[in-house]
Formats: C-alpha cells, structure tokens, sequence
C-alpha cells in the first residue's frame, strides 16, 4: 500500500487535473528457456498508475513478489541475481509516445518512452504495447519485451550459464481502475 500512495503521489505532482487510474494487482511474468531448465516465475501484485493527461506511466514491482515453481529457484533469484535484499523494486518510468485519445475506445498500440531499472541499473528503453479504452476510460495496458540481463549487471554464474537465459522475456498485463482521492 506504502508504494501504491507513492506512485500515485507522483503522479499528482505532475498535474492536479488529471485523469489517474492504478492497477493494484498487475501480472508480470517472465521465461527462461534454455536447454538444460526453463525457469518461469510470476507475480500479481505489480502497480502500475497511468496519467492520461500528460500520459505518464509509473510501474514498481517487488522482486521478491515473483513466485516460482521450485522453492530453490525464487531463493537463487533473490538472492544471487537480483539480490532482492539490496535492490528490493523493479521499475518503469516513462511517458506514452503517442497521442491517445483516451476518451475514444478502442485498442491502441502503444510506446512507453523512459527507464527501466533493474538490479539498480537504470536503462532507457522503448517498450512497445497495447492499451485498451473501454466506456472512455483505459482499463487494460500489456506489454511483451526482452530483458537483457547484461544490461543490468545482472551477472550469471560461469557453471550455471547454459541453465540461465541471456535475455529474459517478459509480459506484463494491467487492469486499471479510476483512481479517487479519498
């Protein structure tokens, strides 16, 4: 809850008219398929809060909210490559690239323009998606793109490098709700 009021605090600071909608309960999944393992891990409580009037987006996930198969698997993952306890969040950004009528339904293919930090590596980044507008308000945003560990200084055991996955792929999927001041 703490995150979700600094998200949306953020996005207040950027205008006091605005159009805010959060999704509390956002899924972010990730795949590593390689020849020796597939390492698959998920989490539902990603947040991710929208401005349409200046067409920010802000995401924040907790690395240790991702959720694995194997018990061994998410304790690696915390621990020895995202080292959860020192880089506890996972975040995004960025603003909308396009000009959205978000009044107006419709599917519309999307770029998020902004950084992307990971491991405490901040990395610019165009991510492409799609954002749905239903009754003249967004209520879906989701996304699919690759994550280069590399990029993040994520590092990977020379012994343990043909069962991890270079470039990880992820999809993200947002329900949205109107945001109300309470």
């Amino acid at each position: 809850m703490k995150n979700l009021i600094v998200i949306i605090a953020l996005l207040i600071a950027y205008t006091s008219h605005a159009q805010q909608f959060v999704a509390k309960t956002g899924k972010v999944h990730f795949f590593s398929a390689t020849s020796m393992e597939n390492i698959e891990a998920t989490t539902g409580s990603a947040v991710c809060a929208l401005n349409t009037s200046n067409k920010k987006v802000v995401v924040k996930i907790r690395n240790t909210s991702f959720k694995f198969k194997d018990g061994l698997m998410e304790e690696h993952f915390n621990e020895n490559y995202m080292e959860s306890d020192k880089y506890e969040f996972s975040t995004l950004d960025g603003m909308i690239t396009e000009n959205i009528d978000f009044t107006k339904d419709g599917v519309y293919d999307v770029t998020i323009k902004g950084t992307i930090d990971i491991h405490g590596v901040k990395v610019q980044r165009d991510i492409k998606g799609k954002l749905t507008v239903k009754n003249g308000v967004p209520v879906n945003g989701s996304t699919k793109f690759d994550v280069r560990l590399a990029d993040h200084k994520i590092k990977i055991p020379s012994l343990l490098g043909s069962n991890i996955a270079e470039v990880i792929p992820v999809d993200a999927e947002f329900n949205y709700e109107k945001y109300e001041k309470k």
